[in-house]
């Protein structure tokens, strides 16, 4: 078993390191690609299950079923990577999450019909849609790890809350992508060929995304952190290039990593799995229960459910330069806090059948969970030696468990109990992550182990609890 090397906090970068606009791109390509695939799939279900799948409720149940099957992958890809991230390097591991996740969903875009091979046609979307499953769980942890440590100390929220905007805009453009698509054919068109137009797509967008990786440097932790496993002859005084033929580290191994740091990650899940959660539920069940249930077209709940998706992309930049002024938790709280308290009338208040309740609505959630910061917060909570996996055990796996298993969960509840059960459910994970924040410490290196009352004008100092250390 590896020696275990002592955790050194998260560095502070007093100037802005050299290239992070680079970084930014390259991370945040990664999120576009990945919830641009999320969104496409989820808008062509009713297609796929009548070109890849029997049709009719055999169908769609298939189609449901690989994605549900897909979304249970993701932690294993979550692990996997972040393990060879922190062994490695993020920069190599990211660009083989985006090239497997290109692949897959073009390879999705050419598979034959049903008609032609049969059963083997959903056999094959649910490999590929394995594929996608472990890439994606592999994205989430790396990409955040690696942008994070790119970030100088005092714009680590702002970039974080670019980082989330990406996740925004990916949906947005996949729903109006798949929108066009269907508005611009017929049903025999979309269902001839048409449909795989969204999916082919994907291969311009893996290809920008892997340019940009490739061209990418590694995270200047990392490097920092490597130096410490690099013979001293293997490493000239001031020759930083030299690091990239340094022998890598120890191995990373998830289940020391879980153990011994069992109290961050489950406080990190809870925040993870609260945000997961009401995002799921609001822009992937929501738009499809008002459409099913005839309170709104399938034209007009898409159209409110892009809007909501790019009030959060205008919004997550602005929370999270927000956070890097007045730290993480206050602006935690508050998203929190609006879940709690106004998650239940909202949702009521948008399925009664009103489009102008459906848009507001949805402005109201996206605009809510802009205010979720994790990308800073979470990253900040574990150290370069064991961040990426850290980060797939808490916010891979609550994606997965939570935020894949919501919108399922949310169709039986609405099908057998009270209107008010499925937000119920959000508000339920609203609470414990506002007590997991409210028991935390403040991560913001301006601000960490700063009274409320000195924050204002004055420098960190380190904190001193040791359950939260300076990261």
């Amino acid at each position: 078993m590896d020696t275990k090397p002592p955790q050194a906090p998260l560095p502070v970068t007093q100037s802005p390191v050299i290239g992070d606009r680079r970084a930014l791109l390259a991370a945040c390509a990664g999120n576009v690609v990945e919830w641009y695939d999320y969104a496409i799939y989820s808008g062509s279900a009713t297609v796929l299950a009548a070109v890849l799948a029997p049709g009719g409720w055999a169908g769609i149940t298939t189609i449901f079923a690989v994605f549900a099957t897909s979304c249970l992958l993701r932690p294993l890809g979550s692990l996997a990577a972040g393990a060879r991230a922190d062994r490695l390097g993020r920069r190599q591991t990211l660009a083989t999450m985006i090239l497997m996740m290109a692949a897959a969903t073009v390879a999705i875009g050419l598979l034959p019909p049903w008609t032609a091979i049969g059963v083997l046609a959903p056999l094959c979307l649910l490999a590929l849609r394995a594929v996608q499953a472990f890439s994606v769980g592999g994205e989430l942890g790396v990409s955040v790890a690696y942008l994070i440590e790119f970030s100088p100390a005092r714009r680590r929220g702002r970039l974080g809350g670019w980082y989330l905007s990406t996740v925004a805009a990916g949906l947005a453009i996949g729903l109006g992508t798949t929108a066009a698509v269907a508005a611009l054919v017929d049903t025999a068109t979309l269902h001839s060929w048409a449909w795989r137009v969204p999916f082919l797509l994907a291969l311009p967008l893996g290809l920008v995304g892997l340019y940009l990786r490739t061209r990418a440097a590694e995270t200047p932790d990392f490097h920092h952190d490597r130096r410490r496993y690099a013979p001293a002859h293997s490493v000239p005084r001031g020759n930083s290039q030299a690091l990239s033929g340094a022998p890598s580290r120890p191995r990373v191994r998830p289940t020391v990593v879980l153990r011994e740091n069992l109290s961050t990650i489950r406080r990190c899940f809870v925040l993870a799995a609260a945000y997961s959660a009401a995002f799921n539920i609001w822009f992937v069940f929501v738009p499809s229960y008002v459409t099913t249930t005839g309170r709104a077209s399938l034209a007009v709940a898409l159209a409110c459910a892009m809007v909501g998706l790019l009030s959060t992309a205008i919004a997550a930049p602005f929370f999270g330069r927000l956070s890097d002024r007045i730290g993480r938790r206050p602006v935690l709280i508050g998203g929190c806090s609006v879940l709690v308290v106004a998650g239940i009338p909202v949702y009521l208040w948008v399925v009664s059948g009103s489009a102008a309740a459906l848009l507001v609505g949805n402005v109201i959630v996206g605009v809510t969970v802009a205010a979720f910061v994790l990308p800073s917060y979470l990253a900040e909570q574990f150290t370069a030696a064991v961040r990426a996996t850290g980060l797939g055990w808490a916010y891979g796996v609550a994606a997965a468990v939570i935020g894949g298993t919501a919108p399922l969960l949310a169709t039986v509840l609405a099908q057998r109990a009270p209107a008010a059960a499925a937000p119920a459910y959000i508000a339920a994970w609203a609470v414990a992550a506002l007590v997991a924040v409210l028991r935390s410490s403040e991560t913001a290196p301006a601000l960490a182990g700063v009274s409320p009352r000195r924050r204002h004008g004055r420098a960190a100092r380190a904190p001193r609890s040791r359950r939260n250390p300076p990261r």
